[in-house]
């Protein structure tokens, strides 16, 4: 317990990186590039892939190493052919084993299922075995987005003011018994189902379940998890199903994505905070930055000094590398 109490303690990783693992690379390009990666003030990279070798050469360098692992959305062959079953159904009855919202790979598993809860809780189990790692990332850990980001209804051609049944999930027959045995009524029964309360906060509480079962397989393992979750709690709860402040992870990376929601860079200091406000005493909070979207070095600077503004002890960078000054 001692080795699990050390891993899960540590502070020091205050600015990150989602990044592959680029196994092809040679030994010495590898360690270019994470001491690049420090030099920039980088100090824990969210791998993509799962490598040993390379989370040495990375800690060897001085960086932590995370798993970053899609949760939910799973478009597994062996699991589209064997378990069908396992995956969220839209108020309008269709499948996302057979019909994904949105995007092709859209394939989401049902969170309130136990053998999804078994499955996953094996596959993490394992995966924190994994040598030279310090840390498992979990990201669409999630419901599909019953309400796109405002800046995405043009690219999608839609027009999303309210709840639509083919982006409204889950009605499977899990949750919809689960539901009932709660509530006393089917979800599809309601009047209104986008309106109704306690099947809102029912589905938060799925996906709730799900990650706190998760933190306590990986912190058995003795190592740090932490999630990228949508920019506030208030936008995570809304879209996707996301209660984020109640999960019992060791650091939250909410993705502060300005441009997402038609927002200037200064709003990166208000969802911070909103963030930092609602977690409760302790838990860090590091900021998601989409660095395609921060053209200049002066529009960098500005969402990092926004995001400490707000409270975030830290920026984590996705789809690129600038210098992050004055750590």
């Amino acid at each position: 317990m001692q080795k699990g109490r050390r891993a899960r303690d540590r502070t020091d990783s205050k600015n990150w990186i989602w990044a592959g693992v680029d196994e092809k690379a040679s030994p010495a390009d590898q360690q270019r590039r994470f001491e690049q990666y420090r030099a920039f003030g980088v100090d824990a990279v969210l791998f993509s892939g799962v490598s040993p070798a390379v989370f040495a050469r990375a800690k060897a360098q001085g960086l932590a190493t995370h798993a970053w692992t899609w949760t939910l959305c799973r478009g597994d062959r062996d699991l589209l052919e064997k378990h069908p079953d396992w995956y969220v159904v839209s108020r309008e009855g269709k499948s996302a084993a057979t019909h994904p919202p949105y995007v092709g790979y859209y394939h989401f598993l049902c969170p309130s299922r136990p053998e999804v809860q078994e499955h996953l809780a094996r596959q993490f189990a394992d995966l924190a075995d994994t040598p030279d790692l310090d840390g498992v990332h979990l990201d669409y850990i999630r419901f599909p987005d019953v309400i796109l980001p405002v800046a995405l209804w043009k690219q999608y051609n839609l027009v999303q003011h309210e709840e639509l049944p083919p982006y409204d999930f889950c009605y499977c027959a899990v949750c919809r018994a689960a539901f009932k045995a709660e509530a006393g009524i089917d979800p599809l029964e309601l009047a209104d189902p986008p309106a109704h309360d306690a099947w809102r906060a029912f589905r938060y509480a799925s996906v709730t379940r799900l990650v706190n079962r998760l933190v306590d397989v990986v912190h058995r393992k003795g190592r740090q998890i932490t999630a990228a979750v949508f920019p506030t709690p208030q936008i995570a709860r809304k879209l996707v199903r996301q209660d984020w402040v109640r999960w019992n992870l060791d650091a939250v990376l909410p993705m502060v994505y300005h441009s997402f929601y038609n927002e200037p860079i200064a709003w990166i200091e208000k969802a911070v905070r909103e963030g930092v406000t609602a977690l409760p005493p302790g838990r860090p909070l590091y900021a998601g930055l989409h660095l395609p979207d921060l053209k200049t070095d002066a529009a960098f600077d500005q969402a990092v000094r926004a995001a400490r503004d707000g409270g975030a002890q830290g920026v984590a960078l996705f789809g690129g590398l600038r210098q992050i000054k004055d750590r």
